[in-house]
């Protein structure tokens, strides 16, 4: 059922024309991935469909019809806490949990009858509204987007951390459009998995704008693909949209040779000084006019390509011995020992604040390690990527930065190169060579910056996210670039269709040890878990060989009391819905529309259910 049509969209940026008179329509249910080249406009039409942008053409929904955009750099208020910027400040129960928090502070110093019955009423007020639930959900929310001390102010959230804050006042709003950009930047592979999860079970429509091609083969049934001011529709996930691209390229392929010929052709007549003396001569002439533009159009399509040569690098790249770090007195890392050899396609993966970035600082000698040494070869020259802090000079004109790092460029093949063809083989016409770079999208920026660091030649490359806001085309590119590099290359990242075209080797950064493990993602996530469990085993003995007395020591305030009765009655809430779903799948045997319905439902329902029953249980234990 049809929930959402744009019809004959267009959008310019003052001369510059983004789309023109495209149309699209959103059914309900519909999980949607818009692709394209950096710089074609896909955030633009995120943001004329959310109207946060003026645009010309028709849109149509029903009415109270709800949209919401989770942008890439939003906005939070900073007086408000992370829980109170996820709930909507519309929403009629923040005032009454501002009020509910103030008597709760007032209780840790004075505590009266008066006080209690406030309280009280205030309580009440917040369960008519099932304002408790909405604000667990919110906490829940958060905690699976590895936002974890929700105590801590918004000044102190680094710029990930409050996209994921953003990121989860979205999802809380559950509109009937769902509108993300790059929602798994800044994530950790088990919140990029569970927001697979959320979305996967999402009932109403989303529309999507990421690089992260596991997620969009997981999630969506339609692509979107936005080329040369056009929308190009394909059926299913992102492994059908290239298989059938490629099918397209092979026909359209054969129609432009076919065109190619018949233009030189045409071109030999016109040359011999055809002249319209007949209506027959003036429509072959016209004719001629139509093959010379759509030739042109093919020589002038998009395609990237990187083959830039690369210095020689020796046997000896790096060697690590006991190396480890600390920053205020916490230990990242210790004792890690390696020697990284040249070919070398090392993954570094762990959760967020870990260290692994650090540790790419360490590599790059841009920091030393608290403790350990560390030798680096005499032939090894860095090519840094780094995920943010990228220094471009926003008042220098594209051509002119990229002149500031080399003249020319060699390819592997050891031809010489201009920068002005090198920036033409990046997906940069000459029209954008004298662009001053504030006015380059986001995605363009980066892939300048990609540009500026191949351009010197490295042969050891340090690549920290690098899939972030680099379009699936230029992955594709650059993943082949590395498959055929014959030098080192140590990446952070958590795009794990990336990691898995890359990598060969992961070094696991996990309770302050580096541990190596050969293989490809998949066994990498096999001893994660086996990890995982022992260390879950571990803390079970250390609790049970606990004294009674020390764990009772930690004191219960009045509010863990409060939020202990909630739970409990959410708990019980839950159980009864979990009953009333089995009743339904077990009496459906023949719709399995429904069926699957229900299923899913059921798995969110007892998702719910666990996130409640671990706080409930982790303060049953404090209480006893």
């Amino acid at each position: 059922m049809e929930a959402y049509k744009i019809e004959n969209l267009t959008k310019q940026y003052g001369l510059k024309t983004v789309f023109d008179d495209i149309s699209l329509s959103i059914s309900i249910g519909d999980k949607i991935a818009l692709v394209g080249i950096n710089g074609t406009g896909k955030s633009a039409l995120l943001k004329c469909i959310a109207e946060i942008e003026d645009h010309h053409g028709i849109v149509t929904h029903p009415k109270d019809f709800t949209i919401e955009y989770a942008a890439q750099q939003p906005l939070l208020n900073e007086s408000l806490s992370i829980v109170d910027n996820v709930i909507d400040e519309t929403h009629p129960v923040m005032q009454k949990f501002k009020k509910y928090d103030a008597l709760l502070k007032q209780m840790e110093t004075e505590l009266n009858d008066q006080l209690i019955e406030q309280l009280s009423i205030v309580q009440q007020q917040i369960e008519q509204l099932d304002g408790f639930s909405y604000r667990a959900e919110a906490e829940s929310i958060l905690t699976k987007l590895g936002i974890k001390d929700l105590s801590q102010p918004i000044t102190s959230l680094s710029g990930g951390q409050k996209k994921r804050v953003a990121l989860a006042k979205s999802l809380l709003k559950a509109p009937d459009l769902l509108l993300l950009d790059e929602p798994t930047n800044h994530l950790d592979f088990e919140s990029i998995h569970w927001l697979i999860t959320f979305i996967k079970q999402y009932k109403k429509s989303v529309l999507v704008v990421t690089h992260d091609r596991y997620f969009l083969n997981e999630v969506t049934n339609r692509i979107v693909e936005l080329r040369n001011g056009k929308l190009n529709l394909y059926k299913g996930n992102y492994n059908d949209y290239i298989t059938h691209k490629a099918e397209l390229e092979i026909i359209e392929s054969k129609q432009e040779q076919k065109e190619r010929q018949l233009y030189k052709q045409e071109l030999d007549w016109m040359r011999k000084g055809a002249k319209a003396r007949t209506t027959k001569q003036q429509a072959r002439i016209d004719r001629f006019a139509n093959i010379e533009d759509k030739v042109k159009q093919h020589q002038t399509k998009e395609t990237m390509e990187i083959n830039l040569a690369h210095k020689r690098l020796g046997k000896q790249v790096f060697e690590f011995e006991d190396i480890g770090m600390e920053f205020d007195d916490k230990v990242l890392f210790k004792d890690f020992s390696t020697i990284v050899q040249t070919s070398d396609r090392i993954g570094i993966v762990g959760q967020n604040g870990t260290g692994k970035s650090t540790l790419l600082n360490i590599i790059a000698n841009l920091i030393l390690p608290t403790y350990g040494t560390m030798i680096t070869g005499q032939t090894v020259r860095i090519g840094y990527y780094k995920q943010e802090d990228i220094k471009l000079n926003q008042d220098l004109r594209v051509i002119d930065f990229l002149r500031e790092k080399a003249e020319a460029a060699t390819t592997s093949s050891g031809e010489k190169i201009s920068v002005t063809q090198l920036l033409e083989r990046f997906l940069f016409p000459s029209s954008m060579h004298g662009t001053y770079i504030h006015r380059l999208s986001g995605g363009e920026r980066k892939r300048l910056y990609l540009l500026s660091i191949l351009i010197e030649g490295p042969n050891v490359l340090l690549l920290d996210e690098p899939t972030n806001d680099l379009d699936t085309e230029t992955l594709t590119i650059l993943e082949d670039y590395l498959e055929s590099f014959s030098g080192a290359v140590i990446t952070v990242s958590h795009d794990r269709y990336f990691l898995n075209k890359v990598v060969d080797t992961y070094w696991f950064v996990n309770h302050q040890h580096i541990d190596k493990v050969l293989g490809d993602f998949n066994d990498y996530l096999s001893y994660k878990q086996m990890i995982d469990e022992q260390k879950k085993q571990e803390a079970l003995v250390q609790e049970k060989a606990m004294p009674e007395q020390t764990k009772q020591s930690t004191r219960v305030s009045y509010k863990d009391k409060r939020r202990f009765e909630f739970l409990s009655e959410a708990i019980e809430t839950l159980e009864t819905k979990l009953e009333a779903i089995d009743q339904s799948i077990a009496a459906e045997t023949t719709n399995y529309d429904k069926l699957n319905e229900l299923t899913n439902e059921r798995q969110a329902l007892e998702n719910e259910y666990e996130t409640y029953y671990e706080e409930w249980d982790e303060l049953s234990e404090r209480m006893e």
